[in-house]
């Protein structure tokens, strides 16, 4: 033990025996507590309370180096400085137990200053050591001289600190493991439910065979992959198929669609927030890339994301770290990020809606998906597959599919492409009046896209037409994106013009399949 020699007691004395019960009720008070933060108070507040300490400080370990995080003192003595002073820091360094009936002015345990305005004539600096590691030190300062036996007693007392706030960290720890696994549960639980009836990728086409060896390939990696195809050709498929076939398929695949969150609650989903980060934030939250962590991450419609998001996402995918909102805590996480979209991201780049260094973080592996009109033998595959899970989910037998329906199947060009398909065949499956699926000209007219006009069609129309609702929605919506260039959000885009959220603007576009050109 360093610092001058203590005073021997060799007799228990009345103010031994209250200085035992003085730090046995600091003791109940701070082993009471489970909190980290409650319990640097318990300690520091404490001595000052029942010890009659001057002054009690604690410096635990910060980012880089001891960080004070708890101080209380006598009434009108002034706080200690928050750096953690020289004697302080070898403490912490060496383990080595300090104490002193001559506080030194050098400054190794606090300004001169401060000592000898405050009357300070001893100090004790203990580390808090847990099974051999360092967790802290505290320092106690008194007005009157420390006893050897009291010395000893004030390190059984730092020993049993050193273990309620271990036990502390791992309680922590537990409950944020705790609240992760709710969060993936529920969160699985809700993409169990939102399941879509084809698990699997159907197809024996040359161009769909391509896109399969591709997968292979890439998913023994963790490289980023970019999926772009047009809308409905099955890129959250492709994504669940890289990620089942990589080591981190015993973990899951996370999804985000970013063009069906606001823009002001993108980053609480990304990362978490924490409660009180902003109105409506009653609790914390753990974001999708926590959820994700040692998984994968699926962004689709990663084109949708905000400027300033963009540019919190190029940083996790740099550093695989990042904060939850309204909080200044690091989060270290190992996630696979695949991203998609129907938008040509690289003409986003050049446009300047899209981070060029973001474009390429995610391109390291680009994957086109070829649409269903690209490979039409694997129609009839997908339909006959489909089959038996439409009729259980109408509760319709349904055993097969008319010659003349499969002749419509491949006739039609498929803007849609699968998901259309699916959709085609489900109606189709309602209104059969038989056993075999029957498709009429009225539901799929050949050769004429969802979205496009037959001249068969516009001919029959009266003088004055102006078209289906879908139509005149369609035109109406176009016109007012190309008159805002096409942005959406804020008090200037389309969606404020139209009366509509953001968020439901981007499904009727979805829906309507308007792209920018």
């Amino acid at each position: 033990m360093n610092g001058v020699e203590l005073k021997r007691v060799n007799n228990a004395t009345q103010d031994s025996e209250s200085y035992e019960l003085a730090l046995d009720k600091v003791t109940l008070a701070m082993t009471s507590l489970l909190d980290r933060d409650g319990i640097l108070e318990a300690v520091t507040g404490g001595l000052v309370r029942e010890l009659d300490a001057a002054s009690a400080a604690l410096w635990l370990p910060g980012d880089q180096d001891l960080s004070k995080l708890a101080i209380a003192a006598q009434d009108g003595l002034e706080a200690l400085e928050p750096s953690a002073p020289k004697q302080i820091l070898e403490t912490a360094a060496t383990a080595a137990l300090y104490c002193s009936n001559e506080i030194p002015t050098d400054g190794s345990l606090g300004p001169a200053s401060w000592l000898l305005e405050n009357g300070l004539r001893a100090v004790a600096a203990l580390p808090l050591t847990f099974r051999g590691q360092v967790l802290g030190v505290l320092a106690v300062y008194f007005r009157r001289p420390v006893l050897e036996a009291h010395f000893a007693r004030l390190e059984v007392f730092a020993r049993t600190a050193a273990v309620a706030i271990e036990n502390a960290r791992l309680m922590a720890e537990a409950r944020d493991h705790d609240r992760r696994l709710r969060a993936e549960n529920t969160y699985l639980r809700q993409e169990v439910e939102l399941e879509s009836d084809c698990g699997e990728i159907v197809g024996r086409s040359s161009a769909i065979r391509e896109v399969l060896e591709q997968v292979d390939r890439v998913a023994a990696t963790d490289a980023s992959v970019l999926i772009q195809g047009e809308t409905g050709t099955g890129k959250e498929l492709i994504a669940l198929a890289i990620h089942q076939r990589s080591r981190r398929n015993s973990k899951a695949m996370v999804k985000i669609n970013c063009a069906a969150i606001s823009a002001g609650l993108v980053e609480s989903e990304l990362f978490g927030h924490e409660k009180g980060a902003f109105t409506g934030a009653v609790e914390q939250r753990i974001g999708r890339f926590e959820l994700a962590d040692g998984g994968t991450l699926f962004l689709d419609e990663v084109a949708e994301l905000p400027p300033e998001t963009q540019v919190k996402l190029l940083r996790v995918l740099q550093e695989q770290e990042f904060e939850r909102v309204g909080s200044n805590k690091t989060i270290r996480v190992d996630v696979r990020v695949i991203a998609a979209g129907n938008r040509d991201l690289a003409a986003e780049v050049e446009s300047g809606r899209f981070r060029a260094d973001l474009y390429y973080r995610l391109n390291v592996f680009p994957l086109h998906l070829p649409p269903l009109r690209e490979r039409k033998e694997d129609i009839p595959l997908i339909a006959f597959c489909m089959l038996p899970r439409i009729a259980q989910s109408i509760r319709k037998p349904i055993e097969g599919i008319a010659p003349e329906a499969v002749e419509r199947l491949l006739a039609y060009p498929w803007p849609g492409n699968v998901r259309e398909l699916l959709n085609v065949l489900e109606r189709a499956a309602i209104l059969s009046p038989g056993l075999e699926l029957e498709i009429g000209e009225t539901l799929l007219p050949t050769g004429r896209s969802s979205t496009a006009t037959s001249p068969s069609a516009t001919a029959a129309r009266p003088a004055g037409f102006l078209g289906t609702l879908e139509e005149v929605e369609r035109a109406h919506i176009l016109a007012v994106l190309e008159a805002h260039d096409w942005v959406i959000n804020g008090a200037d885009g389309a969606a404020e013009t139209l009366g509509l959220h953001p968020s439901t603007l981007r499904s009727r576009l979805q829906k309507l399949d308007l792209r920018r050109p």
